[in-house]
């Protein structure tokens, strides 16, 4: 889980617009990627990172590029 202040690889926000714009509630794009609906909602929200089978699951229901959701660091930040 990430805490407060942390930061993630994943644009959580970007996968939430799109099931929005796709017109999908949580309880459909559950079904449709076979993942309990709670879990979907914490994983939006940034409270539990998913797996990358998971990730790739909803990405592909979302019609995404798995990349299109991972946030690139700048290189100063690896260093």
């Amino acid at each position: 889980m990430i805490g407060r202040g942390e930061k993630g690889c994943i644009d959580y926000r970007l996968l939430k617009k799109r099931r929005l714009e796709k017109n999908l509630s949580q309880s459909r794009l559950a079904s449709e990627t076979g993942l309990n609906q709670n879990h979907l909602g914490q994983i939006e929200r940034g409270q539990k990172v998913p797996k990358v089978k998971t990730l790739y699951k909803i990405c592909e229901a979302l019609d995404l590029q798995l990349d299109a959701v991972l946030i690139k660091e700048k290189s100063e930040e690896l260093e």
